[in-house]
């Protein structure tokens, strides 16, 4: 299993691929030079339970956090991991 990260002006995300399979993202848009807002989640009906979607936000922190970002979440998923974990205080705008 494979994490890729995807940047552009209209669609920036970390993805899993396995094989050549692409089987979960997480979506991101810039919401100003240090803001980003996680909007969507998303790992496919056959890989779930896997801690998939823990992966790829563990992924996108540690970019936030290289990048000096702050994140927030509009997607419920990753909102309920932020509340539930201090592991990402110092990324929550």
């Amino acid at each position: 299993m494979e994490l890729k990260h995807h940047t552009s002006k209209n669609r920036n995300r970390v993805y899993l691929i396995d094989e050549d399979k692409e089987i979960g993202e997480i979506v991101y848009t810039y919401l100003n030079d240090h803001l980003i807002d996680i909007s969507h989640t998303e790992i496919d009906s056959n890989y779930r339970g896997q801690n998939l979607g823990q992966k790829l936000i563990d992924e996108l922190a540690s970019y936030a956090r290289n990048h000096h970002l702050k994140a927030k979440a509009s997607c419920p998923y990753v909102a309920k991991v932020f509340e539930r974990s201090n592991d990402y205080n110092d990324i929550i705008a």
